[in-house]
């Protein structure tokens, strides 16, 4: 791509003449190039040379949309405020807007009715439209003069924070004694045609303001404007916001109906919480270690490493969901300069094939692909450009087959198979008592099918790493959630001895289950063991959103019935999971999400049964929840829908179904103490979120509720072990744990717990985490089983750690042990009146590690997997439902925990935003969809992940930090707390603001609007 700078107009022409592309702050450009466009041969920068500022109604075309927000034009500045964040509105110009055509600004400019001055004359907007003519100079305004004039301005987009328009529209119109004497409309933005609605206007010219029937004005203007179908949106969407959007800015909207919020039943006192903030944390609120450098954006993660003679690495994809493979043809490729290594199937001397339960997907693929991102051939070359050169130049020989793209058609005997075996990847069934004596007994019903989308973990840091040569092996480092696991995988394709493998797996920049199975290490070490150099391989954004780990979509058909006291009596759930292409954890993930089944409900008669099957859908596995989450989404809107039929408040139903505690789990086994669903019920009865709470005017307000139940650890049949250890080295207590820091906040819990166990600072701490060099195997950084693993490795090492500590001391010192104590910044005298050290960690040496191996605590059922351990929660939302775009906005969120001590307030804090705003996202906006096997979003300006302007401006969060007496399992995993609830709290809400419970996610504004004009059905 080349950049040439013109001194002149003239010369800017020329160049555009001879095929340059002219660019001033190319915003517009951005976004087309993030969803694939391929950029011009040549970009001709023309900024300098455009006219700037604002003179009257006059524009240059250079100005900033940032200096037209504040500049106080008609239409036009309340139009800029919507365009994006203000650095973007900084750099974005009003004439690049309009010369896109597909500018959010141009329906206002319509309106407007401005006259646009290029380098070829002047001519009215829709005509420069229709056919642009020169490079844009200026643009002049035009308002309507005369009378009482109002305007409207509506720009909707995929979300409430910035994206580009799915459709915007603008009005003008000028009143003399209530009467219309002139009127303009438009509509436009995005993928909508740019367009004036005359027949509308001539229409409403002459009539009475008052006289207007709006219902046939909507159904005029829904007739006129011209709209397209997308991935995104339909044509009926954007005619019927638009439509509404003009009726409603300029003639106004009917009074929103007056809905009762619920009044829950306040059966017991709340609980003693603690609330989780910065401000009321006092002394226990600690900034996290790793959180200064993170802020000021020089924390190096794995992905920054660079070194002298350091190759980069890029991986071929197969840009196709599902085909055999012919042949391939690296020739060309290895004899490019600068290419250092090629590496296909042919270079893996061990198991082409990993996976963490079954191993069915190959490391690089040699007879078949099964989705756009499975990697086929991976290069090493001296620089970026060689490296996506050498990509270019393999040729990969494909037969396509027939895509298999739904997870229910995938299971019939005659779909094309995804692997040889065949679609059905596991089944799993389980249930109690007699379904028919249940329904005997039922005489409430609510029978529908939940649908969960495919979500996308969008952490900051890619996947990525690097590798080298390292003594007569490798180190390998890339983010992950368990080295020791990755370095068996490793091994295994490699076909190398495990120890002569150093995996580093932290620190890493978000993982979220996302990075539990192997995703770049083994194209890098294969690349590194065939160049015997160091190499360093990140992926884009794009490539991210194409390859990587997906959550599981899950299709739920769930009945519920209670008797007429609210009594649940019986349930039949049948779920189908899509896999995508290979298994991964998603095997877990239907298990974990049947065991769930019930929720934390008294269920005497149900039958369950889950399905997964392999598609070409890209690939899918863990991600935080687990399949517990989905399964409480559907269960919970359940118990609301029962509610209502039974006539309770939905705290009551809940109230006389929760189960008791001590009594078995669902499946039958033994669960461990400190079950706290109780509390959490009355933590949310005796909540301000069920008060009445103002909205927008063309918003109805709605709340609701959800508990959630979730399990710890992998289960009873899995491996579920750990090690850690205690030293002392470089004046420092160091813990030695092989978990993995990836932004939960593990290194500030290590620290924590280790100071609060010995007296020291926690300062004083230092961790080594996630090497399978220097740590020890601690297990999977997954399945909320992280703060046990911390709290239990410290209470075990601490005791022989302190005593030898205290004996080194006494040695130097020339005293006994029992005269000493661990203090801040070392060892003190027992009889001390102050906290000094005597002896500081410096001076006292090195002490080897204390080590203990203990197990995750586990029940005895072992018919299937069940967990022991749980946590619970309850979330409540306070939503306001548009009644113009459908959109549902989050006012306000409250959740309320029970997971035992916290080990760190900050840390666990941010465990509960983070899992609120990610499942926010997962409800509202986002879904990683496909389209015969390819998916539709191609980056994140299409894929629509919340941003701070879609999360409510406070959240509250509670911990109940109690365990029973005879509780020795310490601290609850509250990892997965966050997110498990959250989706059906807004469905709830959402339910009481329309009297409608959305069972599709995430909640489509369409099928809000037909709930509101009660197209969509009764509850």
């Amino acid at each position: 791509m080349k950049v040439t700078r013109p001194d002149s107009l003239e010369q800017a022409l020329s160049l555009i003449t001879d095929g340059g592309v002219p660019v001033a702050g190319g915003t517009a450009f951005q976004l087309e190039y993030a969803q694939g466009t391929t950029p011009p041969a040549q970009y001709v920068p023309v900024g300098h040379l455009i006219p700037t500022g604002i003179k009257g109604l006059t524009i240059g075309a250079g100005t900033p949309l940032e200096d037209l927000r504040h500049a106080g034009i008609p239409l036009l500045s309340d139009a800029c405020r919507d365009m994006a964040a203000p650095n973007i509105r900084r750099l974005g110009t009003l004439g690049g807007n309009l010369a896109w055509r597909k500018g959010c600004l141009v329906p206002a400019l319509i309106a407007l009715d401005a006259l646009i001055t290029t380098t070829n004359g002047s001519m009215p907007v829709l005509e420069y439209l229709s056919a642009p003519d020169g490079l844009v100079l200026s643009i002049t305004l035009r308002p309507l003069e005369g009378g009482q004039i109002q305007s409207t301005w509506r720009k909707v987009g995929l979300r409430q924070a910035f994206t580009g328009s799915v459709i915007a529209t603008a009005g003008m119109m000028s009143l003399r004694d209530n009467t219309i004497a002139q009127i303009r409309l438009a509509a436009g933005g995005g993928a909508t045609p740019a367009q004036r609605l005359t027949s509308v206007e001539d229409w409403l010219v002459g009539q009475n303001l008052h006289a207007i029937d709006q219902t046939i004005l909507r159904q005029r203007l829904d007739d006129a404007i011209i709209a397209v179908d997308c991935p995104f949106r339909t044509a009926s969407y954007r005619r019927k916001v638009a439509a509404a959007s003009l009726a409603a800015g300029l003639f106004g909207l009917p009074l929103a109906p007056r809905n009762k919020m619920p009044e829950p039943s306040k059966t017991a006192f709340p609980p003693t919480l603690t609330e989780l903030s910065r401000l009321k944390g006092g002394d226990r609120w600690h900034t996290r270690p790793d959180m200064p450098a993170k802020l000021r954006g020089t924390f190096p993660y794995l992905t920054d490493k660079r070194a002298d003679g350091m190759l980069v690495g890029r991986i071929l994809r197969a840009g196709r969901p599902h085909a055999l493979i012919r042949s391939i043809d690296t020739t060309k490729a290895e004899s490019l300069d600068g290419v250092e290594a090629v590496v296909t199937h042919r270079d893996i001397k061990g198991l082409n094939a990993f996976g963490i339960v079954f191993q069915d997907q190959p490391a690089l693929c040699h007879d078949k692909v099964r989705y756009t991102g499975d990697a086929v051939a991976a290069v090493a070359a001296i620089d970026v450009e060689t490296a996506e050169r050498a990509l270019s130049l393999i040729d990969v020989v494909y037969e396509d087959l027939p895509v298999v793209s739904d997870a229910s058609c995938a299971i019939a005997p005659d779909a094309p198979p995804v692997h040889a075996a065949g679609n059905l990847v596991t089944e799993v069934a389980h249930g109690r008592g007699d379904t028919s004596t249940g329904w005997a007994q039922a005489v409430h019903i609510v029978e529908d099918t939940y649908v969960t989308p495919r979500q996308m973990h969008g952490f900051m840091e890619t996947e990525g790493g690097w590798a080298a040569p390292e003594g007569d092996g490798l180190i390998i480092c890339a983010g992950g959630q368990h080295g020791s696991r990755d370095q068996m995988q490793l091994a295994r394709i490699l076909d190398v001895p495990a120890d002569s493998l150093r995996v580093v797996t932290s620190p890493t920049g978000g993982a979220f289950g996302g990075k539990d199975e192997l995703t770049v290490q083994p194209a890098l070490a294969l690349l590194a063991q065939k160049s015997g150099k160091a190499v360093r391989l990140h992926l884009s954004r794009a490539e991210s959103v194409q390859a990587g780990t997906k959550r599981n979509p899950l299709t739920i058909r769930m009945k519920t019935g209670c008797d007429a006291q609210g009594k649940l009596v019986a349930q039949e759930v049948d779920v189908i999971s899509d896999c995508g292409a290979y298994a991964s954890l998603a095997p877990g993930v239907l298990e974990t999400a049947l065991e769930h089944v019930a929720g934390p409900y008294n269920i005497d008669h149900y039958q369950a049964r889950g399905r997964l099957a392999y598609t070409n859908n890209g690939t899918c596995g863990a991600f935080r929840g687990f399949g517990a989450n989905q399964m409480t989404f559907a269960i919970e809107c359940q118990m609301d829908r029962l509610a209502v039929l039974a006539g309770l408040d939905p705290l009551e139903i809940r109230h006389r179904n929760l189960r008791i505690p001590g009594s078995p789990g669902v499946l039958g086994q033994r669960v461990a103490p400190s079950e706290r669903l109780s509390e959490m019920l009355a933590a949310a009865a005796h909540s301000d979120m069920w008060q009445p709470f103002p909205v927008n005017a063309d918003e109805i307000a709605g709340v609701g509720m959800a508990l959630n139940y979730q399990g710890n650890g992998l289960g009873t049949i899995p491996q579920d072990e750990a090690d850690f250890g205690l030293a002392l080295k470089d004046g420092k207590i160091q813990a030695v744990c092989g978990l993995d820091e990836m932004g939960q906040g593990l290194t500030a819990s290590l620290h924590g717990a280790v100071a609060d166990r010995l007296g020291c600072a926690r300062s004083d701490v230092c961790s080594v985490t996630g090497d399978t060099k220097l740590a020890p195997d601690s297990g999977s950084t997954t399945a909320a089983r992280g703060g046990f693993v911390v709290w239990q490795g410290v209470n075990r090492t601490a005791p022989a750690f302190e005593a030898a500590l205290l004996e080194r001391a006494a040695t130097l010192k020339g005293c006994t042990p029992e005269t000493l104590k661990i203090v801040q910044g070392g060892v003190g005298e027992t009889r001390s009146n102050t906290a000094t050290p005597c002896l500081t960690f410096a001076e006292l040496g090195e002490i080897a590690p204390v080590m203990a191996h203990y197990d995750f605590p586990k029940t005895e059922y072992t018919k299937g997997n069940a967990r022991f351990i749980f946590a619970f929660g309850a979330t409540l939302a306070r939503v306001a439902v548009n009644r113009i775009t459908g959109m549902v906005r989050v006012v306000d969120l409250e959740m309320h925990t029970a997971a035992g001590p916290v080990i760190d307030m900050a840390s666990y804090l941010g465990q509960m935003e983070g899992g609120l705003v990610q499942g926010l996202g997962y409800t509202l906006t986002e879904n990683m969809t496909y389209q015969n096997g390819l998916p539709v979003a191609g980056n994140f300006d299409s894929y629509t992940m919340p941003s701070v302007k879609d999360v409510p401006e406070a959240m509250r969060i509670t911990a109940h930090e109690g365990l029973d007496a005879n509780d020795p399992y310490g601290p609850r995993g509250a990892g997965e707390l966050g997110i498990g609830a959250i989706m059906p709290a807004i469905a709830n809400a959402v339910a009481t603001a329309t009297g409608h419970c959305p069972p599709t996610m995430p909640i489509a504004p369409e099928t809000m609007l037909e709930m509101l004009e009660g197209t969509h059905g009764s509850l």
